[in-house]
């Protein structure tokens, strides 16, 4: 009877490190994302630590408010790929993939198609002058290209427009060469007032107070 056992129990006894092993892996795996995903929580705290400060150098005005939207989610979205990549690398090394091969062929690789990407590093670089210098953001009425649309997301790539049909309007930073913002500062308006040819300068006047006490802005 123990023999008989013995022979059923041996052929189990090889997969009891593989299972093992398995179960390491995924416990680590599971680690390295919760990690990740911790740090990446206190990433956007931080953010909106900066969004808060610049909210409070501008008086929490509406301008300043956008100005916080617009450079908080610039840095979310850099957060989450800089976590993401750290993430895969070290999920690829603990599977046993050696991770340095990789990195030193995604240099030879990036070098290579820098001829290429001028394109999107044109676009980039104009994203993050767009942003910085805060030329617009996001909740401005700006003229792009010949188009009116308001801005609904900034990135350092592209930025997204709705234009007054309700169309989205995608359009890469470096192709923005002049950008007309309707939303800051004054704008002078023509306005065509009726009036009577013997008007008097107080009726005259009196008509042009008039759209002012409607609309003083």
């Amino acid at each position: 009877m123990a023999t008989s056992t013995n022979s059923v129990a041996r052929p189990f006894e090889h997969m009891l490190p593989a299972s093992e092993r398995l179960i390491e892996l995924g416990v680590r795996f599971g680690v390295t994302l919760l990690v990740g995903l911790l740090v990446r929580q206190l990433l956007f705290l931080l953010v909106a630590r900066v969004e808060h400060w610049i909210r409070s150098l501008g008086h929490q005005s509406d301008h300043s408010r956008q100005r916080a939207e617009t450079i908080g989610q610039t840095l979310r979205n850099l957060a989450t790929v800089m976590v993401g990549a750290a993430v895969i690398l070290h999920s690829l090394a603990i599977f046993g993939w050696d991770v340095r091969p990789l990195l030193a062929g995604a240099g030879i690789l990036g070098v290579a198609l820098g001829f290429g990407a001028q394109t999107l590093v044109r676009d980039v670089i104009a994203g993050m002058f767009i942003i910085f210098e805060d030329q617009f953001g996001i909740g401005d009425l700006v003229e792009v290209n010949g188009r009116i649309a308001s801005v609904e997301e900034l990135t350092v790539r592209s930025a997204t427009l709705r234009d007054f049909n309700g169309y989205l309007l995608f359009v890469p930073n470096g192709e923005m060469k002049v950008v007309v913002n309707r939303s800051r500062g004054w704008n002078r308006i023509a306005v065509d007032l009726p009036a009577a040819v013997d008007a008097g300068v107080r009726s005259g006047q009196s008509d042009l107070d008039r759209p002012q006490a409607v609309s003083p802005d």
